[in-house]
C-alpha cells in the first residue's frame, strides 16, 4: 500500500503537500512514469469467469434441472481446481517466470471453453461439464498468481496503492463487459434458433438453450485466444528474485 510523506511544520506546509497528494493521485497516469498497471490480458480472465459461472448456472438448472443448491455443488470442483493450482503456482513463479505460466494457463483456460461448446441435450455433468471444469480450472489458477504480479511490474513502492486500485478496478470492469458481451452473444443466439425453429416444442427451447451456451463458450474462447496472442506478443517479463518481487 502506497505511503504518502507529509513534511512540513506548519499548516500552509501540510495543506500543499496535500494538494500534491490529490493531484498526483489524478495525473499521474499521464505523467511520464506513470504508475498505472498493466492491466490489458487481466481483463479477459474475469470477463470469462463470470461468464462461465452464468451460462454453467442455466444450464445446470434449466437443462438438468438441479435446484440451487445442486447447481452451486456442481462448480466445487472448479472452485477447488483454481484454489489449489493457485497455491502451487505461487511457489513456481520465481523459478519459471510469468509467462510460460500465463501462456500454459490461458491456453488451457481456452481449451475447456471450447469443451464446454460442446455440450449437447444428452450431457451430463459428470461426462460434459466436469472434465472442462478441471481443464479451465487449472488452466485460470495458473493465469491469476503471474497476471496480478506482471501488472504491478515495475511499478515503484510508492505508487504501489494506486497501481492496485488501478488493477482491481479495470478487473471488476473487465468482468462486468465480458459477462454483458458473452450473455447478449447469448440472448441474440437463443433467439435467431427459436425464429428458426416452428414450431417452438420443448425440444426446440432446449436446442436454443443449449445454441446459446455454445455460442457464449465459443465467443469466451476467442477472447482467452486473443489474451493468448497478446501475451505471446508483448509480455516479455523474466524470471525475478524473491527480494525483487513488488
Amino acid at each position: 500500500m502506497a505511503r504518502w510523506s507529509l513534511r512540513g511544520t506548519d499548516a500552509n506546509t501540510s495543506a500543499t503537500n496535500n494538494a500534491n497528494v490529490a493531484r498526483n493521485r489524478f495525473t499521474s497516469c499521464a505523467s511520464t512514469h506513470p504508475p498505472c498497471p498493466r492491466t490489458g490480458p487481466t481483463e479477459r480472465p474475469n470477463g470469462v469467469l463470470f461468464g462461465i459461472f452464468l451460462f454453467l448456472t442455466y444450464f445446470f438448472q434449466i437443462n438438468l434441472g438441479y435446484g440451487p443448491l445442486t447447481a452451486a455443488l456442481g462448480f466445487l470442483p472448479f472452485s477447488a481446481g483454481i484454489i489449489i493450482t493457485a497455491t502451487l503456482v505461487s511457489g513456481l513463479l520465481n523459478r519459471l517466470g510469468p509467462k510460460p505460466l500465463l501462456i500454459t494457463g490461458t491456453a488451457m483456460g481456452a481449451a475447456g471453453l471450447f469443451l464446454l461448446a460442446s455440450l449437447h441435450p444428452g450431457s451430463t455433468w459428470l461426462g460434459g461439464v466436469l472434465p472442462a471444469e478441471i481443464v479451465m480450472s487449472i488452466g485460470l489458477g495458473m493465469v491469476f498468481v503471474p497476471i496480478s504480479t506482471l501488472a504491478m511490474h515495475g511499478v515503484a513502492p510508492h505508487d504501489a496503492g494506486v497501481a492496485s486500485a488501478v488493477l482491481n478496478a479495470t478487473q471488476q470492469v473487465g468482468g462486468a463487459l465480458g459477462t454483458a458481451l458473452l450473455n447478449t452473444l447469448y440472448v441474440a443466439a437463443f433467439g435467431s434458433f427459436l425464429a428458426a425453429h416452428h414450431p417452438v416444442t420443448a425440444a426446440v427451447q432446449e436446442g436454443a438453450y443449449l445454441h446459446g451456451y455454445r455460442i457464449a463458450f465459443i465467443a469466451g474462447g476467442s477472447l482467452l485466444t486473443l489474451a493468448l496472442i497478446v501475451l505471446l506478443a508483448l509480455i516479455n517479463a523474466k524470471r525475478t528474485n524473491p527480494q525483487d518481487a513488488v
